[in-house]
C-alpha cells in the first residue's frame, strides 16, 4: 500500500500544474458534442482501452504507460502459498516493481489526428477523470483550442450513464 501511495504522489507531483483547458463536462455533454463533430480522445493505456471497453468512436492515444515488472519467483511463490493457506489475497503490489512514464508522442499524435479530422472540439477521457485532466491541460498548453475534460471518465461516468460503448 505504501508503494501505491508513493507512486500516486509521484504521478500527482509530475502532473501538478495550472489547468488551462476549456472546462470539465459531463459524459452526456461529451456524447452530445461527439455527435456534433467533437473528437473523443481516450488517454488510458491500450490494455484499459481493450479490456475495460471504450466509448464508441473514441481514439486511443495513451497519456502514460504503466510498467509492471514481476519480482523474483520466490516472492510470487510465497504469495501464492499465503493465499492458499490463509484463504485471502496477498498484497499484489508487493509482487511487482511498478513504474509510470509519459507518452512522449502524446501531443504529436493528437495534433496529427486533429489535423486530419478537423474536429469542432477535443474531448479527453480516461478511467476516472484524473489523467484526462492532465492530458487536456497539456493539449491546451501545446496550443490546441476547445479542449474539454470528461468528468468521471469512462468507467465512473460514460459507462455508468449508459452511453454507447463496446470493445470489452
Amino acid at each position: 500500500m505504501k508503494k501505491l501511495l508513493l507512486i500516486s504522489m509521484f504521478v500527482a507531483h509530475i502532473f501538478a500544474a495550472e489547468m488551462l483547458y476549456e472546462d470539465d463536462i459531463s459524459p452526456k455533454e461529451a456524447y452530445q458534442m461527439q455527435q456534433n463533430g467533437a473528437l473523443l480522445i481516450d488517454v488510458r493505456t491500450p490494455s484499459e482501452f481493450i479490456y475495460a471497453g471504450h466509448a464508441l468512436g473514441a481514439i486511443n492515444v495513451p497519456y502514460v504507460y504503466f510498467d509492471f515488472e514481476p519480482k523474483d519467483v520466490e516472492t510470487r511463490i510465497k504469495a501464492s502459498q499465503y493465499e492458499l493457506t490463509k484463504k485471502k489475497a496477498a498484497d499484489s503490489f508487493k509482487l511487482y516493481l511498478l513504474g509510470t512514464k509519459k507518452n512522449k508522442k502524446f501531443i504529436e499524435d493528437v495534433k496529427k489526428i486533429v489535423a486530419k479530422l478537423k474536429p469542432k472540439a477535443i474531448l479527453v477521457i480516461c478511467r476516472s477523470g484524473e489523467r484526462s485532466e492532465h492530458a487536456a491541460n497539456d493539449l491546451a498548453k501545446a496550443g490546441l483550442q476547445e479542449v474539454y475534460n470528461v468528468e468521471d471518465g469512462f468507467i465512473f461516468g460514460w459507462k455508468k450513464e449508459g452511453l454507447p460503448w463496446g470493445g470489452e
